[in-house]
């Protein structure tokens, strides 16, 4: 029965690449993971205390991983950068802590695996704190400071070896570059929703107009409905988009109201929902979906950091 088992081994090239991807689950689950995160710091020692094979195997990729050579300091370095990670991900994992990330944290002479990480932390990071920024900020700082991290961290992914090793904080990355195009996409709508309530309430406070001039007021109306109706659209069409995303995908710091968290976004849609004269029946429908759904409530509304008050407020 030995003998059979020994036939049946898998080859090395195979389990090079299984291991290689344990490695990088544990590497992501170090820094994302609120429990069970101890195996995972010692995810090297582990693996390379199973048998002759797998140590040897683990010395070669946690050597190109980690930029270190293989020898006895080896599975140090690797537990001392797991817990540099462990440590800089705390950032994420809880925060609504203040000042729990500065970009002092970052080490330009860490390998270039836990360089790239230590990017996604702080992309994830910033996201957390977009909410409490204005849509002007947002709209201006979002996309741009997303667009250069995931430009730099694509520079350093053709860099780390072996290419298993990023394969999930690749993923990861890529899912914050969706996540912040459909961000400023549905800010940008809210902008325009504001104006038009602007418009709206403007006309409200202003005296009563004359006949003649309430009759050509009417197309501009129904234009005002035609561009509400537009931007409602866009902003589910975001929403299906992110939903679709986060049912796939684990998203740090990111709860299924996460849009409606964003700079004045529930609040604008809010507003809007009490201004008759801007929506047409499907922009009410729609419209009354998407707040039914982004109402704020105690549970959602504290686990990022905001209360649900703030939410609502406008």
């Amino acid at each position: 029965m030995s003998q059979l088992t020994a036939h049946h081994s898998l080859p090395n090239e195979l389990l090079f690449k299984i291991l290689a991807h344990v490695l990088a689950h544990s590497v992501h689950a170090v820094i994302v993971s609120s429990e069970d995160f101890e195996w995972h710091l010692r995810v090297h020692h582990t693996l390379s205390a199973v048998c002759f094979s797998f140590r040897e195997i683990m010395k070669g990729i946690s050597s190109k991983a980690f930029q270190f050579p293989e020898d006895e300091g080896l599975a140090q370095h690797v537990h001392r950068q797991l817990t540099s990670l462990r440590a800089l991900g705390g950032a994420i994992r809880a925060p609504a802590t203040p000042e729990s990330f500065s970009i002092e944290d970052l080490d330009a002479s860490a390998p270039q695996l836990v360089q790239g990480y230590s990017l996604y932390i702080a992309t994830v990071y910033l996201r957390t704190q977009a909410v409490r920024s204005t849509p002007e900020i947002y709209r201006s700082t979002s996309a741009t400071m997303v667009g250069a991290v995931l430009a730099f961290s694509k520079a350093l992914f053709g860099r780390i070896v072996p290419r298993e090793a990023a394969a999930l904080l690749r993923a990861a990355t890529e899912d914050e570059a969706v996540l912040a195009h459909i961000g400023v996409r549905v800010v940008k709508h809210c902008v325009r929703l504001d104006a038009l309530l602007a418009d709206e309430e403007a006309d409200e406070e202003a005296e009563p107009a004359q006949t003649e001039q309430a009759s050509d007021a009417e197309p501009a109306r129904t234009k005002a409905q035609t561009v509400t109706e537009q931007a409602i659209a866009a902003i589910a069409a975001a929403d299906v988009q992110f939903r679709a995303l986060w049912d796939t995908a684990p998203l740090p710091c990111c709860p299924s109201t996460w849009l409606a968290r964003l700079p004045d976004v529930y609040a604008t849609l809010a507003r809007v929902e009490k201004a008759p004269a801007l929506l047409s029946e499907d922009a009410r429908v729609c419209l009354r979906e998407l707040v039914e759904r982004w109402a704020p409530s105690e549970e959602s509304g504290t686990s990022a950091g905001v209360d649900a008050q703030s939410l609502a407020a406008g």
